[in-house]
């Protein structure tokens, strides 16, 4: 039986708050990747740089990420490149890789939830 992951339930979305963008033409920069979020109705922020024998690489965070809620503010309108990307079709050995998604984390992050709404009476 295959899992039915990613789970986005919990997901920390290290795809949309530190992301490296690129395409067939190669990595984009801010200048070329601020369009496309703009159009959908936010902004992205460069928080990080990956050094590059060509120069810098910068490593965006998007700004329609509700972190307090963990969900896409900006879902039905989100770029083209949101749409179609899967955190399952990653190479683990790309250092674009998403090590620090990791499902079993998400799992021990939901159960402490849970049983702290349980000890305050709260649903989860």
């Amino acid at each position: 039986m295959t899992a039915s992951y990613p789970d986005c339930a919990s997901c920390e979305a290290p795809c949309c708050r530190r992301q490296f963008m690129e395409d067939d033409d190669g990595w984009f920069s801010l200048a070329h990747a601020r369009p496309l979020y703009r159009a959908a109705g936010t902004d992205v922020k460069v928080v990080g740089w990956y050094p590059r024998e060509d120069g810098r690489q910068p490593m965006l965070e998007c700004q329609g990420f509700d972190v307090a809620h963990l969900a896409c503010t900006v879902y039905d309108r989100r770029p083209e490149h949101c749409r179609v990307y899967d955190c399952r079709d990653d190479d683990p050995d790309e250092r674009q890789q998403r090590p620090h998604c990791d499902i079993a984390r998400h799992r021990r992050a939901e159960a402490v939830r849970a049983r702290a709404a349980a000890r305050t009476g709260r649903t989860a």
